[in-house]
């Protein structure tokens, strides 16, 4: 291989290293935690401003803005777009965002808008569970 060549081969390396990471870098945590919630809900009509506070939320709840590793993890499943089959901090993400907003107490209508009541602490609130067999959609016969 001639120095010419390999000089351009490890110029192409680089880009296609560099070009992805300046992409991941210039977005914010926050774009990618609602993008993740967007993503995996993309069947539902969701208010983005109700995920918006969501992030919120979350970030002061638990501090997840301050974990380093965390959020580079956070922006990484956002752009490889990994669903909640293959992560289990999407899984706990979106769980967490669906028990914080009226789609349970609207009978799991998808043809509502879902939108975002509150953090949800089942010690503040232990009567409202989402999974009760009060909020399942009634049986067509």
């Amino acid at each position: 291989m001639r120095r010419r060549s390999f000089l351009q081969l490890l110029g192409l390396g680089t880009a296609a290293v560099a070009v992805p990471t300046v992409g991941v870098a210039a977005s914010s945590v926050e774009d990618a935690l609602a993008g993740i919630i967007l993503n995996e809900f993309s069947f539902l009509k969701i208010d983005r401003q109700g995920v918006d506070q969501f992030v919120a939320d979350y970030y002061r709840m638990t501090g997840a803005n301050k974990q380093f590793f965390m959020n580079i993890k956070t922006k990484a499943y956002y752009f490889l777009k990994v669903d909640s089959e293959r992560s289990q901090l999407v899984r706990t993400l979106t769980n967490l965002y669906l028990m914080s907003t009226d789609f349970f107490q609207n009978r799991m209508d998808e043809s509502k808008e879902v939108k975002y009541l509150g953090w949800y602490n089942p010690h503040k609130m232990p009567c409202a569970n989402p999974f009760s067999a009060v909020y399942y959609p009634p049986e067509v016969s």
